[in-house]
C-alpha cells in the first residue's frame, strides 16, 4: 500500500487511524511546507515505536534532556558520543551499558521524547505525508516503548484542542516565570480525584491556606526560579511540552507564579514551532465514530456518540471511552472560562461569551450525547458540567468552581 498526499486534503487522524487499524509497519514521513522540517514515524503492527525529526534529531534531544535533568553530566555524554561516533551504537544503548543511566531511565526518556516529536506534527496545518510499508521496522527493540495509534489520535487531538488557550498566556518558549508563593506552604497529594472533585481540590487552598499540588504539578513549580525559560522547565522535567505548558497555564490563572520577562533559548536547542492549529472538534467525533463503525456498531447521527445494536461485551469500553471524552471536554471548556476570568477578574456571564472572544467553538459546549454544557455563575464562582437524559449532574461530571479562594 502506498499512502502518499497533502495533509490538507487526508487530515493526520485520518493518517495515523488507517495505519493503526490496518497494523501496518513502515515509516510515516511526514515534510511541513513552511519550515522544511521532516518527521519521520516508525511503525510496526500499527503501533508507532520511534519517531525522529530533522529539526533536531532524537539522540540530540535525547543527549541533551538527560544532561538537563542532570541524569548525566556534559563530559559523560561527550564520552559517550565518541563511544557512539566509534562503534555506531545508539546513544541511549552506550549510556545504559555503561551504567550512566539505567535502563528504565532510558525508556522514560524515549517515550516522552517519541511522543513529543509526534505530538507536534497534530498542529501542522499543511504538509506533505508518505507512507512506506516495510516487513520489519529498524528501531531500539530493547528500549523502545510501543504507543498504539488510538492513544496518538486522542491525545493529539485533545492537544490541538487546548493549544489555542494555553498559547494565549503562553505565547513564546522563551517566556521566563517566577514562583510569587512560597514554595514552604506547598502539600504534595498522592492521588487524583475525580474531575469535579479531584480537580478543585488541587487547585484550591486548604483551610490552613496550604496550597496543595499533585507530585507532577509540584515538580513542575519547583522548576520555577524566575531565570529558567518555559523551555528550560521542560527540559528540566523530563516530561512533555504540552504537559508542562499545561500545568503552567494552571499555575498563571492560580496565581501561584507570574511572567518575569524574556529569556533566550540557545541556537542549537532552537526548533521550527509551528503555528498552532485551529481547534478541530471535529476530528475528535469523526475519529471515535469510525472506532466505533469499525467494531461492527450501527451509528445513529442524531448524535455524535448514539449507537444501536452496541454488543454487550462492548457497552463498559463504548460508555468509558464517552465519559472519557466527555471529561476531556468540560476540562478544555474549564481552561477557557479560567482564561477569561484572568483578563475580567469575574466569570463570564454566558457561555457563549467564550463562543465570541474565540476560546471555544460552538461544538465545544455540548456534550458527547449532543446536549448543551450546563453553566451556573455566582458571586463565589461558576460551576460548569453535563447532565443526563432527565436533566440531572452527570456523576464525574462537573466541575465546580463556586468555592475557589485566590
Amino acid at each position: 500500500m502506498a499512502l502518499e498526499g497533502t495533509i490538507r486534503d487526508f487530515g493526520l487522524p485520518d493518517i495515523f487511524q488507517l495505519i493503526g487499524l490496518q497494523r501496518k509497519t513502515g515509516v510515516l514521513t511526514l515534510t511541513h511546507d513552511r519550515d522544511q522540517e521532516t518527521v519521520t514515524v516508525t511503525f510496526e503492527g500499527g503501533m508507532v515505536v520511534m519517531a525522529d525529526s530533522s529539526a533536531r534529531r532524537l539522540e540530540d534531544r535525547l543527549g541533551n534532556v538527560l544532561v538537563k535533568q542532570g541524569r548525566i553530566t556534559k563530559d559523560r555524554l561527550d564520552d559517550a558520543l565518541a563511544v557512539q561516533k566509534q562503534t555506531l551504537q545508539r546513544l541511549g544503548h552506550v549510556l545504559a551499558s555503561s551504567g550512566a543511566i539505567t535502563g528504565k531511565d532510558l525508556r522514560d526518556a524515549l517515550q516522552v521524547q517519541v511522543s513529543q516529536i509526534v505530538f507536534r506534527v497534530f498542529r501542522w496545518r499543511d504538509g506533505r505525508y508518505h507512507f512506506a510499508p516495510a516487513d520489519s521496522a529498524d528501531y531500539d527493540k530493547d528500549n523502545a516503548v510501543p504507543m498504539s495509534a488510538d492513544f496518538i489520535l486522542m491525545e493529539g487531538i485533545r492537544m490541538v484542542d487546548e493549544w489555542p488557550i494555553i498559547e494565549k498566556k503562553i505565547p513564546s518558549f522563551d517566556l521566563v516565570l517566577r514562583p510569587v508563593v512560597d514554595p514552604t506552604l506547598i502539600d504534595v497529594r498522592s492521588a487524583e480525584g475525580e474531575v469535579g472533585a479531584g480537580t478543585d481540590a488541587g487547585r484550591s487552598a486548604s483551610s490552613s491556606g496550604r496550597i496543595r499540588l499533585s507530585p507532577e504539578e509540584e515538580r513542575v513549580f519547583r522548576k520555577v526560579d524566575g531565570v529558567r525559560t518555559v523551555q528550560a522547565i521542560i527540559d528540566a522535567t523530563g516530561s512533555g511540552e504540552f504537559e508542562v505548558c499545561r500545568t503552567l497555564f494552571d499555575f498563571l490563572n492560580r496565581n501561584l507564579v507570574a511572567r518575569a520577562g524574556r529569556g533566550t533559548t540557545p541556537e542549537a536547542e532552537v526548533e521550527a514551532r509551528p503555528t498552532a492549529a485551529s481547534s478541530v472538534p471535529g476530528y475528535t467525533v469523526a475519529v471515535l465514530v469510525a472506532l466505533l463503525a469499525v467494531a461492527g456498531l450501527v451509528v445513529q447521527w442524531r448524535s455524535p456518540f448514539a449507537v444501536a445494536g452496541l454488543h454487550a461485551p462492548l457497552r463498559p469500553a463504548y460508555e468509558a471511552l464517552v465519559e472519557d471524552w466527555t471529561r476531556s471536554r468540560l476540562m478544555r471548556v474549564d481552561r477557557a472560562l479560567q482564561a477569561w476570568q484572568s483578563t475580567h477578574s469575574v466569570p463570564p456571564s454566558s457561555l457563549d461569551v467564550l463562543v465570541q472572544d474565540g476560546l471555544v467553538d460552538p461544538a465545544q459546549l455540548q456534550d458527547a450525547w449532543g446536549r448543551p454544557l450546563q453553566y451556573v455563575v455566582g458571586a463565589q464562582g461558576y460551576a460548569v458540567g453535563a447532565v443526563d437524559e432527565s436533566g440531572q449532574a452527570r456523576p464525574g461530571a462537573v466541575i465546580d468552581r463556586t468555592q475557589i479562594r485566590p
